[in-house]
This record gives structure tokens, C-alpha cells and sequence, in this order.
């Protein structure tokens, strides 16, 4: 299989069934492990008569399903296993069911992957995620030689917090790319050995018994393998995440989107109503800019505090708030759609705040820590889930919502652990994430063409088990206007997760504020995503919309290459105010793409020159700068050579369009 110049090759796929493919050759080899009352487990024993049944579920994938019962106590192993076909991925999830009828032995360190990935290894890369800090999102890469050893788990139970559930081991010929699914508090360790690395991951802590009918899970593992250098890792997984993991409302790969909002003049969104939200809509429409979705965040419902003031973190009431949406949303989202834009809504279900609805109606829902005025909304209760999913489907139906926004503003770690007994450890969460993923799924069967966006105090819920049903839109509450450090966060995004938003704040123009000031090209520059969230305020007058208009129309123009292009980064990750920042997006099959170089406020060199990534080396590359007008002619074999120099100001950009054209024919020919 071909994938423009990032090719899925034979080797490759070797690698992939060398690696992981091999665990799913028989029962007693598959990668997972536990201690049941004392003793060890791993894979199914031969004496829990597993069975095997391979199917293919489509031209690209195979699934193997292995199953076994222990013949004393009734606990039942299911192994769900992934091949693909079109890339060098292997996947696999398990399942524990009690189907006795007495509670089981203690279970206890349950893990998803325990397992043995043969090789000299270089190093493991690694990343710290998100927590609300200029130093989040820093790719790091760590020694992984015989002796060495690395454990990594995030802080609190929500994936990504101070930690990130994605990994490359590296090899001396290529590597090995993998992935813990689970929006959870996951761990993982990284043990170098003579003949290779041993990794053990999961659920961080399990010592449960399973009462009859009851199951938990491992966390979904992906693996994918790949030969040669970290720019091959990185493409090969931005292309099977584009195919395969990247949601597809009404079938069709989810495109690019502008977004724009109004809040109004309260906190949040707590100042928006009815009437408010029609004349932004329309305001909006008229400064000429055709915006794809129209964005309300925190603060549409009820949310009063004890003073009767509006506060949007007093979740738990989930309805349109009857003092300012007297016909709920729905005219919000009729009045958005007639101008071809479709309505995004916030939710936090998960955060229960005191004397609102569920608080005061469903306590028994409700988990608690003693001091903590957060309650946390327990998924792992089926009638609980069912009712949040109905009434949710209710709201999303009643009021013509096309696209759900769910947050998670605290940590759950304590609420779960803190609510179980000693022989229950770790019950609470599995069974939450369970119900989690559940209530997400009964959403996206229930509203078809619906879309999700994953947000937890910014991008700590950004699992790969959750970025199969969603997008992380806003992947941090940190920086929005500090150029040097989004522009650092967003290269780790372009590598793992390729759709999220950005905005065209500018903190050094505007003070650290969450809105725009002025109309600045700059912004626009260090701003490009895949959704673009502009915070203009409509309602004045003395923007520039026509360079506003000229920068999204660039935007426009690179949004689809950007998400769906090869990405190569070509400077150094940093967060230096005084040092370029230039990349590339490649789209081979289409013979076009765009290098952007970005020169940053405090940087004292006027002229960067980079090596872009030629793919026709024999043809001629036609370049175009849409802000300035400028073009070029140059051949393949001079990019090689002498690459493309940037020549800015400070505090400036410059995306330069290509497109290959075909090599002369020969003289003669």
C-alpha cells in the first residue's frame, strides 16, 4: 500500500507483526496479565479451554477474538485483536466477566500489555501533556538502554495531565509507536533489557473482586511500527490517525471549520441570550466572513450561586437557562443554520455542583469527597448513564445542536478511590470509563452526524480510547496569546493529534486577555489549525475586517493541508520569543503543499533558510505568497540544494503555496 511519500512498506508491516502481531498468534501468547488470588495469569491459561475466531470486519481490518473460563470460579477473559492492512498497526483490548455466582478471587494488576518487543533500543520518546503551564507539551527523549527503566502515569485520573498516553520506543532501524487508551488514570513502565524492551501498562491500580455479571477492562493498546527516521513515525501515524481514528460525521472525514461566538458582556457565556445571540449571528454575517460554527460555551444554563449571581461553573442543571432562552436553543441553532452554520453547545455532566438539579433530585448518583464542593456524576451506574444519555439526546435534539463540547474541570482520582473498599480498588473508575465511553457512543449512534470535541481544563482527557469518538478543539487553557509557546504546543499536536482549534490572539499586542484588541496579521500566522475560533467582537467597527478576510482566506486555503498533509517540522522545538519557527506540509498525491516560516518578536537573525521535503526532485515547484503576492519558479534539485530562505521583519510570517508541475521533456525525447 502506497501512502503518497510516506509509504506503508513491507518492512513495515514486518516489523508490525514482529512486534505485535506475534501476541495475537494464540491464547496462552496473548500480552496481558493479572494475579488472581495470588496467583499469576498471563494471557488465558491452557486450562480455561480458550477459543480463537478470526473475521474480517472490512478490506483493512481483521479481528481476532480469543475467549476462555476459568472452570473453578466462573471468570470469563475476552481479548479483542486488530490487525490492519493498510498500515503497520495491531491493536487489542480485554474483557474480565464474572459469570459465576459467588464474587471472584482478588484481581489485582491487571494489565493491558505485559510484553516483551524484541530489539536494540535507542531510546523511548516521551511527552509530558497538558497542566495549565508554559512547559506542557515538551517532547522529551529518554535514554532505554540494558538497565534502564521508566515509569510514567498522569496526575489525578484524566489522561493527559501531566502526562501523555502516546510513546515511541526507538530502534536502531526504525521503531515502535504506542498508544494507552484509557481516559483514565493509566500507567506505564519501560524496562531495557539485553535482547529488547519489557513494557507493562493499564489501569494504574486494580485489587478487586468482580461480584456476579460484573466486568472491567484493559485499556485499548495500539501499536504501530515503522523503518527509518522519526519523520516516517510521525507521518505513518498521522495517516492511519486521519484513516482510522479521526471521526467521520454523516461517513465523511471531518473537514476544517471556522468558528465565531459572541458571549456578551458576562463571564463566559453567561450574558448570552436569545436575542443577543441572533444579532451576533447576524452582525457576524454581515463583516463578510462565512464562519462554519457558531460556538456557545459555559454558562447557558441555570447557574446561579448562593447570591443569585450567574456563575458558569454551577453545573449539574441541564437546561437553557428560562430567563434568557425562554424558547431554548433552538432558535439560536435555526437562526445559526439559515446562515450556514452549524451550533456547538458546552457540557460538563460529569461536574455536579450543590443545589442543582441532580445534586438535589439523583443523590444517590453522586460521588463525594469530604471538603470538595464538586460532586463527580458516577457513569459507572447504568441507570445513571442511561439517564444522562437521554436527557442529553433530548437537548441535542430539541435544540438543534450539531456538535457537543464536553469538559471535566476537576480531578476524579479521589472521588473514585476514596468511594471503594479495599477489595474494590479501582472499581469505581473502570466501571466509570466504561460508562463514559458508553454514553458517548449511545450519543453518536442517536444523533447521527453529530460531532464531539474533548476538552478537560484544556486537552487532559485526550486519550486515544476518547480521540476515537471526538477531537481535543482546545487542547490547553494555557497561552492562547503567547506565540512562542502555542506555536511549541501546536508542533506536538500536528504530530499526534491534527485536528484542534486556534484563535489569533496576540498577548504581546493586548495584554493576557481572552479577546481581540486589533486586527493582526502576525496572529493569524502563528494561528493555523484546523479549526480556526476568531474572538472578534462583532459589534465594533474599527477592526480591519478586510485583512481579517484576507488572513482566513489563507487560512482557508492551508487549512485542508495542514490537517490532511504530511507534516515536517524544520526548526528546532523551543519557546523562544528570539528564534524563527518555520514548517512544512506535504501532500504528495496532490503534488502541492506550503512551507511557513514564522519570525518571531525578539529574534534578531532576518533570514532563516530551510530544507523542505522535495518529492519530485526532476519537476518544477511554482510558489506563491497569498498575504504579499510574490512568486517563485524553482526546480526540485534546487530545493535540494540550496533549500528556501525567509527573508521577514520581526514579528511577522510568510506561507509560501506550492504546487509540482512536470520536469521539461528532454531534448529529444
Amino acid at each position: 500500500t502506497t501512502n503518497g511519500h510516506t509509504p506503508t512498506t513491507a518492512e513495515d508491516m514486518g516489523k508490525a507483526r514482529k512486534w505485535a502481531g506475534r501476541f495475537l498468534d494464540g491464547p496462552t501468547r496473548l500480552p496481558i496479565s493479572f494475579g488472581y488470588g495470588g496467583k499469576p495469569v498471563h494471557g488465558i491459561p491452557a486450562d480455561w479451554q480458550p477459543t480463537s475466531h478470526k473475521r474480517r470486519i472490512d478490506a483493512n481490518l481483521v479481528e481476532t477474538v480469543f475467549e476462555g473460563r476459568d472452570p473453578a470460579t466462573g471468570l470469563k477473559i475476552r481479548v479483542e485483536g486488530v490487525e490492519y492492512q493498510d498500515y503497520p498497526v495491531v491493536e487489542w483490548t480485554a474483557w474480565l466477566t464474572n459469570t459465576g455466582d459467588a464474587p471472584t478471587p482478588i484481581i489485582s494488576d491487571l494489565l493491558g500489555l505485559d510484553g516483551l518487543f524484541a530489539g536494540a533500543s535507542t531510546g523511548l520518546y516521551h511527552c509530558n501533556g497538558d497542566f495549565n503551564s508554559a512547559d506542557g507539551y515538551t517532547p522529551q527523549e529518554s535514554p532505554l538502554g540494558p538497565g534502564d527503566t521508566l515509569r510514567f502515569a498522569p496526575s489525578g485520573g484524566r489522561p493527559c495531565d501531566g502526562a501523555f498516553p502516546f510513546f515511541r520506543i526507538l530502534f536502531e532501524d526504525g521503531g515502535l509507536t504506542l498508544s494507552v487508551g484509557w481516559p483514565g488514570q493509566w500507567s506505564a513502565s519501560f524496562e531495557g533489557l539485553a535482547d529488547g524492551v519489557r513494557v507493562q501498562a493499564g489501569q494504574e491500580k486494580t485489587h478487586l473482586r468482580l461480584n456476579p455479571g460484573e466486568t472491567v477492562r484493559t485499556p485499548r493498546m495500539t501499536a504501530l511500527a515503522w523503518s527509518g527516521d522519526a519523520s516516517r513515525a510521525v507521518n505513518l501515524w498521522r495517516r492511519w490517525y486521519l484513516a482510522h481514528v479521526l471521526p467521520r460525521p454523516d461517513g465523511q472525514p471531518l473537514q476544517p471549520h471556522l468558528a465565531w461566538s459572541g458571549p456578551g458582556e458576562g463571564i463566559e457565556f453567561t450574558a448570552a441570550t436569545e436575542a443577543n445571540q441572533a444579532e451576533y449571528i447576524d452582525l457576524a454575517r454581515r463583516r463578510g466572513i462565512a464562519f462554519d460554527v457558531w460556538w456557545i460555551d459555559a454558562g447557558w444554563y441555570p447557574c446561579y450561586d448562593a447570591n443569585h449571581e450567574r456563575k458558569w461553573p454551577v453545573t449539574g442543571s441541564w437546561e437553557p437557562d428560562p430567563e434568557r432562552f425562554p424558547n431554548g436553543l433552538k432558535p439560536v441553532s435555526d437562526h445559526a443554520e439559515g446562515k450556514g452554520a452549524d451550533l456547538l453547545i458546552w457540557f460538563e455532566p460529569e461536574r455536579v455542583r450543590p443545589g442543582t438539579r441532580l445534586d438535589v433530585e439523583r443523590p444517590e448518583w453522586l460521588l463525594r469527597v469530604e471538603g470538595a464542593e464538586n460532586r463527580l456524576l458516577n457513569l459507572g451506574i447504568p441507570a445513571c448513564r442511561q439517564w444522562l444519555t437521554d436527557h442529553v439526546c433530548g437537548l441535542i435534539q430539541d435544540n438543534g445542536i450539531r456538535i457537543y463540547r464536553q469538559d471535566f474541570n476537576f480531578k476524579p482520582l479521589d472521588y473514585w478511590r476514596l468511594n471503594e473498599g479495599p477489595d474494590r480498588q479501582g472499581m469505581n473508575e473502570n466501571l466509570h470509563i466504561q460508562g463514559y465511553l458508553q454514553y458517548w457512543d449511545d450519543l453518536l449512534a442517536r444523533n447521527p452526524g453529530l460531532w464531539l470535541d474533548s476538552c478537560a481544563s484544556g486537552g487532559r482527557r485526550n486519550d486515544l480510547e476518547t480521540l476515537r469518538r471526538s477531537v481535543p478543539l482546545h487542547y490547553t487553557d494555557h497561552g492562547y496569546g503567547d506565540h512562542p509557546t502555542k506555536l511549541a504546543f501546536q508542533r506536538t499536536m500536528h504530530e499526534w493529534m491534527p485536528y484542534f482549534k486556534e484563535s489569533e490572539l496576540s498577548w504581546d499586542l493586548d495584554g493576557k486577555s481572552r479577546f481581540i484588541q486589533r486586527v493582526d496579521s502576525f496572529s493569524y500566522h502563528c494561528g493555523l489549525a484546523a479549526l480556526f475560533g476568531t474572538g472578534l467582537d462583532v459589534r465594533r467597527d474599527d477592526y480591519d475586517y478586510a485583512l481579517a478576510a484576507k488572513m482566513l482566506g489563507i487560512w482557508h486555503r492551508a487549512s485542508e493541508m495542514l490537517l490532511f498533509g504530511d507534516y515536517y517540522p524544520r526548526t528546532p522545538f523551543h519557546r523562544d520569543a528570539a528564534r524563527w519557527v518555520a514548517r512544512q506540509f506535504d501532500c504528495p498525491e496532490r503534488g502541492c503543499g506550503y512551507i511557513q516560516g514564522i519570525r518571531l518578536p525578539k529574534c534578531p537573525e532576518e533570514v532563516l533558510t530551510v530544507f523542505p521535503q522535495v518529492t519530485a526532485p526532476g519537476s518544477t515547484y511554482r510558489l506563491e505568497n497569498a498575504e504579499s503576492g510574490a512568486t517563485l519558479v524553482v526546480s526540485g534539485a534546487d530545493l535540494i540544494r540550496e533549500g528556501f530562505t525567509f527573508e521577514l521583519p520581526r514579528r511577522s510570517g510568510a506561507v509560501w503555496f506550492y504546487r509540482i508541475e512536470p520536469a521539461d521533456p528532454l531534448p529529444g525525447s
